[in-house]
């Protein structure tokens, strides 16, 4: 009877030898544990059509770079200014107050990858009066040590009022 038991517990040891580099390797490529990087992404912005009553939005689009994305992005976009111009001279700054709308945290992370985007928006009251004209918007990624990227704000759209808030990334 130790034979046969000695014949179980080998075949078991074999399965778990034979399994555990499976594991192992679906774990280390996990896509959702790599933050996402400025390279991985193609950051655009665009007016949201449906916005809700008594305000205007505008999404924040974060789409796959390459067919080789696979990363995550997780909470808002953090250090956003609008801007004149490229964005980077003295005076070109709006001013404006940037709250985010979920100040605790805890959204889930997204996974961006082909066909697999992610979003965030910029929210504004819409019947507050027009206090400025950006054509850049500067924000760090929502990720881990988020890099900063400038991405083109829509031609002809402005910003309201003095503060506007920004949301947590969601699948898109």
């Amino acid at each position: 009877m130790n034979n046969k038991y000695k014949s179980a517990a080998g075949v078991g040891a074999l399965l778990a030898a034979a399994t555990l580099p499976l594991l192992a390797g679906a774990a280390s490529a996990n896509p959702s544990d790599q933050p996402c990087d400025v390279g991985d992404l193609a950051v655009s912005v665009t007016q949201d059509p449906y916005s809700s009553a008594g305000q205007e939005a505008f999404v924040i689009h974060y789409d796959a770079a390459s067919e080789h994305t696979n990363c995550k992005l997780q909470g808002a976009p953090t250090h956003v200014t609008f801007t004149k111009g490229s964005g980077h001279g003295e005076g070109d700054g709006s001013g404006i107050e940037v709250v985010l709308d979920n100040p605790n945290g805890g959204a889930p992370p997204v996974n961006v990858q082909p066909g697999k985007a992610a979003e965030s928006r910029v929210l504004m009251s819409s019947q507050a009066p027009v206090s400025f004209q950006p054509s850049v918007v500067n924000l760090d990624l929502p990720a881990e040590n988020g890099h900063t990227v400038t991405v083109s704000w829509p031609d002809g759209q402005p910003l309201k009022g003095s503060s506007v808030e920004v949301t947590d990334v969601s699948p898109a």
